[in-house]
């Protein structure tokens, strides 16, 4: 066993690619395109202050009326605690990419998480007041390290509130929905499915393969095409064996 921290990002990584997955599975016109992982410079910007930062993903909303990226954070949690204050970073990496880089002015900004936010605010979150005070806020540290003393423009915020996006995908949904996932050269099935539950393939992996295959139309459990897109279950992270304290955000 690695780390505590090793243990995290590994979990973290998982939901991640599980998100993106979910979210090419049940929005249309969706599709990933990079990540921070594989690309980081693709979703990386220099904040107002010089501080850099990335989002988790980049990828095209491309409805036949309405073309447009979305760069998007995923957040995976056991608990809520600390998940307003992440949200608050991630609006003011919003405005600054969406103001200070002409290109990403009309783009979409997506935030997803698997808990709901644990404050009083509820739907209120994606409001114009909300992202304003926010935005606004000196005491808050994360927030000024991105927007730096920079004036925020009321009717930037007015504009940015319409193209954000904040999905609660809980563990009960995405075990309950089919995830849509592009293959990658040199991956397999199993190599999916450990990356998919962090490391850890789920039990009975030969039977849930040979499903898998069936439902996709492959040749075979040991035979997927890179460049395919294939349709797979999720069943779940297992996290036992490690302390509860370990496990706020992933």
């Amino acid at each position: 066993m690695g780390t505590p921290g090793e243990v995290i990002q590994t979990i973290g990584e998982a939901y991640q690619r599980v998100f993106i997955a979910a979210l090419e599975s049940n929005i249309p016109y969706f599709e990933n395109i990079f990540d921070v992982h594989t690309e980081p410079d693709k979703t990386s910007f220099a904040g107002r202050g010089g501080t850099r930062y990335s989002f988790d993903f980049c990828g095209v909303y491309n409805h036949p009326w309405r073309r447009a990226e979305v760069f998007g954070e995923c957040e995976g949690y056991s608990r809520a605690g600390g998940l307003l204050g992440e949200y608050r970073a991630f609006l003011a990496r919003a405005y600054v990419t969406s103001t200070d880089y002409g290109r990403h002015a009309k783009d979409y900004f997506w935030f997803i998480t698997n808990v709901p936010f644990a404050c009083m605010e509820g739907g209120g979150i994606r409001t114009y007041t909300f992202v304003r005070d926010a935005l606004n806020d000196r005491g808050n540290t994360e927030v000024r390290k991105i927007l730096g003393d920079g004036h925020v423009d009321d009717n930037f915020v007015r504009g940015l509130v319409g193209r954000l996006g904040v999905f609660i995908l809980t563990d009960s949904f995405l075990m309950n929905t089919k995830l849509s996932y592009r293959v990658s050269s040199g991956e397999t099935l199993w190599s999916i499915l450990k990356k998919l539950h962090a490391g850890r393939a789920p039990t009975g992996f030969r039977g849930i393969a040979e499903r898998i295959a069936s439902e996709n139309r492959l040749r075979s459990a040991d035979h997927v095409l890179s460049g395919s897109r294939i349709k797979l279950p999720w069943y779940g992270i297992n996290k036992r064996g490690y302390e509860p304290e370990e496990f706020g955000e992933f």
